[in-house]
């Protein structure tokens, strides 16, 4: 992932990590509403929602990144996202927009390199793995 000189990212938990998405993919933050589970579904698909009209699925990326899922939870919220066709990520919680610039972010070492988290920053003391939205988009997506 190619990260600009001068990037914002906003700042969402799952779990008990801290990850970032870079803010250009983010359409906007919604309240926890429910998800129409569906059978047999995997690659981290909760399930889909309808959104004025557009049926779009909801994705629970807890297992992909590493971290204990979560009941769903009213004050949960979800990240609506760009990608090949819109979709919906489960988060614990959004935090706040945060801004970096190219000295504050890092590739992952190749040999680590996961096509969901290739960029890491710095915020403060901390490292934020910078998520990419084209890897975690649901296949098959139908808007």
């Amino acid at each position: 992932m190619i990260v600009d000189s001068n990037c914002a990212a906003l700042l969402v938990r799952l779990g008990d990590r801290y990850f970032g998405l870079p803010l250009a993919s983010v359409e906007r933050v919604l309240p926890m509403a429910t998800v129409l589970p569906l059978p047999d579904t995997s690659d981290g698909l909760l399930g889909v929602l309808n959104l004025h009209g557009n049926v779009l699925p909801v994705i629970d990326a807890h297992a992909r990144l590493g971290v204990e899922k979560p009941s769903v939870a009213a004050d949960h919220q979800l990240v609506l996202l760009r990608g090949a066709r819109p979709f919906l990520m489960w988060v614990d919680e959004v935090q706040e927009v945060v801004a970096f610039s190219a000295d504050t972010f890092s590739a992952v070492p190749t040999r680590h390199e996961n096509p969901v988290i290739s960029t890491v920053f710095r915020l403060g003391e901390s490292i934020v793995p910078l998520l990419a939205p084209a890897a975690l988009e649901p296949h098959g997506a139908t808007a």
